[in-house]
């Protein structure tokens, strides 16, 4: 039997068994591609899984640390731990095979678990920023409480969950026998779907990029103002240090949401204005789809690095946290911790030292009135080269404290 002309063909009512398969049958990519494929999404998922972990097992096991800001980085943690366990082996299948292998379940709940976990890491990034914007520029009334946390992060779950249910409802897995090849795919409702796309792409992109934007530069302008006021009082210098450690975190925040997230919008824009024509998808928008959904769990992998590594109080309970000290990220991780550590000892540097006996043994009279008579010490002034009588078993804890050059 010849082939029909394709663009004249009602599929709905032609038997597709009598004519063979008219694409190009691989059904599998080369090893080559499937090796680099899969290292190369190795990479960014065993570093994003092991540095979610870390925030997680720190935040556990520091009771210290249990603050609502905290949980709600934790919640960003393990929604990014959860959508790099998951979700980047449905696509790679869905990639590496021509047919479509995941059946009915991979059809129903693939979307539908990448968009719960994109919406929620969307809620989570959203409650971090708006926590700090609080804490920086709004009244302590408007922060995030710590019995509130929880309530909050629950309903963010549950209505990225809601949100979500579109892609099992409106996707359904068929299957089309041909002459030479079975064809398995996964179809959408285009009435629906078709609009919800670009509702998703509001919530997962230009939503956040727009809040984070304005939360951001809300702070960067409160610490301004902050410096200049206090600046002609001559002070400010430790909040101008906060607003060079602001406008750095801003700048890493807002850079990396572009990055991510921008060439997935393309991409969904692209796939919406394409021609219906045999192999349209394959070449630039092949490598376009892996390339976009790539870089949108490579976010969920640098996530930690933002909001966790960048947090002092972090990277001190890092280095004392059993299984987690040896790697001792508080002393290497961050670039910043370095940066400050120079400045500080320039300040130190051109810093007097006042030296304080703290918890120090009580010496005998003989003792005391021999170091003072050596030593002709006075009401007004305190050396720290103090001999300890050779009895004492507990020795003298010298506490420095800084002060000022006036």
């Amino acid at each position: 039997m010849d082939n029909p002309n394709l663009d004249e063909i009602d599929w709905e009512n032609f038997d597709t068994s009598q004519v063979p398969f008219p694409n190009t049958l691989w059904h599998v990519k080369p090893a080559q591609e499937i090796a680099l494929k899969t290292t190369a999404m190795l990479i960014i998922g065993l570093a994003g899984i092991f540095l979610n972990s870390i925030i997680l097992i720190v935040l556990i096991k520091n009771r210290w640390l249990w603050s609502a800001s905290n949980y709600l980085i934790g919640n960003l943690a393990l929604t990014d731990l959860l959508t790099l366990i998951i979700c980047p082996w449905f696509m790679l299948v869905r990639d590496f095979f021509q047919a479509y292998v995941l059946k009915n379940f991979g059809c129903r709940f693939e979307g539908f678990l990448q968009a719960s976990f994109l919406i929620s890491s969307v809620c989570a990034i959203l409650l971090v920023s708006y926590d700090r914007l609080a804490a920086a520029a709004l009244t302590a009334e408007a922060r995030v409480t710590i019995k509130a946390a929880p309530m909050i992060i629950i309903a963010t779950w549950v209505c990225s969950c809601g949100l979500s249910l579109p892609w099992v409802l409106k996707r359904e897995y068929k299957e089309r026998p041909w002459k030479d090849y079975l064809e398995s795919f996964c179809v959408e409702d285009v009435r629906v779907l078709g609009i919800y796309w670009h509702f998703l792409l509001m919530l997962i992109v230009w939503i956040p990029l727009g809040l984070m934007l304005v939360t951001y530069g809300t702070i960067m302008w409160r610490l301004e103002c902050s410096v200049r006021e206090l600046s002609a009082r001559g002070g400010g210098q430790s909040i101008a240090r906060a607003r060079s450690r602001a406008l750095r975190i801003t700048a890493c925040v807002l850079l990396t949401g572009i990055c991510c997230r921008v060439p997935y919008t393309a991409l969904i824009y692209w796939r919406n204005h394409m021609s219906l024509q045999i192999n349209a998808v394959d070449g630039s928008y092949e490598i376009m789809w892996f390339a976009a959904n790539y870089l949108m769990y490579l976010n969920c992998a640098v996530n930690p690095l933002i909001y966790g590594f960048t947090n002092a109080r972090f990277r001190k309970a890092m280095d004392r946290t059993p299984g987690v000290a040896c790697f001792k990220f508080g002393s290497w991780c961050c670039m910043c911790t370095m940066i400050n550590r120079k400045r500080i000892q320039i300040v130190d540097k051109n810093t007097e030292k006042i030296f304080v006996i703290e918890n120090s043994p009580k010496p005998n009279k003989r003792l005391s009135r021999t170091i003072k008579h050596i030593l002709h010490i006075n009401k007004d002034s305190l050396d720290f080269s103090l001999k300890v009588d050779e009895t004492t078993t507990k020795p003298t804890k010298i506490t420095p404290v800084k002060t000022e050059q006036i």
